[in-house]
């Protein structure tokens, strides 16, 4: 059970619920966006963040998404 409860789509606004539809559409779930997204300030500049890291990172993508999938073993996380 978390913590704290992410929003309902509906209560976000245009830019965080575009985040969410495509997060969805990527991994099927938005639920840390929406948590995030009691701080809209915050959630906007991780996706920022995050984009940055995946435009010029330079871990091959399918290395990172291996990870990215035993980390969430490891934490027991249905990613």
């Amino acid at each position: 059970m978390p913590r704290m409860e992410p929003l309902p789509i509906n209560q976000l606004d245009d830019e965080i619920r575009h985040m969410c539809e495509e997060s969805e559409r990527q991994i099927g779930t938005s639920a840390s966006t929406r948590t995030y997204a009691r701080n809209p300030a915050v959630v906007k500049a991780l996706a920022t963040f995050r984009g940055a890291l995946a435009r010029e990172g330079s871990i091959d993508p399918v290395i990172r998404e291996l990870v990215r999938i035993k980390i969430a073993g490891l934490n027991a996380c249905r990613y």
